[in-house]
């Protein structure tokens, strides 16, 4: 019995919400704008594409790893935000939960990459 991967499904979650955060927070100023929609892009598009690859894949596949840079990325580009509050904690948060759910997605990676090659020995 194998058990589904939603960490990508909350990465998509978690890439939309940084592409909206900026509009959403007044007083948010170009460089975050850009960085913050950039990087939800990234972070969507790397679970779409995990989704895809973890259905058909044996091995081990290290999509992930995209979303864990990407989620360092956005708590390291609050020294962009000139002291506006909620878009230092905005990216934080998103940031934090871009990379644990990537390491979780990691984790099921490695157990699916494992599960497949002891049923094929």
């Amino acid at each position: 019995m194998s058990v589904p991967n939603f960490a990508p499904w909350i990465n998509i979650a978690v890439g939309i919400m940084a592409i909206i955060s900026p509009f959403a927070i007044p007083g948010s100023d170009t460089a975050m704008i850009w960085s913050a929609v950039i990087t939800g892009v990234v972070i969507a598009v790397v679970a779409i594409i995990e989704l895809g690859v973890y259905r058909g894949s044996s091995h081990m596949n290290y999509w992930p790893v995209i979303n864990i840079l990407a989620g360092v990325w956005l708590v390291i580009s609050i020294s962009l935000a000139r002291g506006n509050a909620g878009e230092i904690w905005s990216d934080v948060v998103l940031g934090v939960m871009a990379i644990i759910t990537a390491c979780v997605a990691l984790g099921y990676e490695r157990v699916h990459a494992t599960h497949t090659q002891l049923i094929n020995h």
